[in-house]
């Protein structure tokens, strides 16, 4: 029974992102939105979300994503940083601060998850909280195991 949940997961998140799978911009224009869409629907339905409790919940999602994106941002530039001084083979002595300012990000990182996980953990009862934990797991490992697929039953170019 779970092995068919889990194909008919499988087969409508495929069915929402296969058309824009074609260039990675149209995956950001529309797959990608499609399937956070899906996401969203499903999280809902597996976590029996009231109304007013999706709207909380997403609400706080919603946060969490923007907070993430922009510490992404900062440590891939710091990322950028380095690499452009390894490759100009410029003083080595400018990466210490950098490496510094990159664990300081990715401690803002864990931090910005506990934080999340702690909001969701009181607006959920410890069911639901379970079954989040779970969720995030499984789709995440449903659809790069669906991307991959997809990539390796691909035509490889000559």
């Amino acid at each position: 029974m779970l092995d068919m949940m889990k194909s008919i997961i499988l087969f409508f998140a495929l069915l929402l992102c296969i058309p824009s799978l074609s260039t990675a911009q149209d995956w950001n224009a529309g797959g990608g939105r499609r399937l956070d869409r899906f996401r969203k629907m499903r999280l809902i339905e597996v976590l029996k979300l009231s109304e007013d409790d999706a709207v909380r919940f997403f609400a706080k999602q919603s946060a969490h994503e923007q907070n993430v994106q922009e510490l992404m941002k900062s440590r891939n530039e710091a990322i950028d940083e380095v690499d452009s001084i390894i490759r100009n083979q410029d003083d080595g002595k400018k990466i210490a601060p950098l490496a510094d300012r990159l664990m300081d990000i990715d401690r803002k990182l864990f931090e910005e998850r506990q934080r999340f996980q702690n909001d969701v953990r009181q607006l959920l009862t410890p069911e639901q909280f379970g079954k989040f934990l779970v969720f995030e797991r499984n789709f995440g490992r449903q659809v790069r195991d669906a991307l991959e697929e997809i990539h390796q039953s691909r035509p490889s170019p000559r």
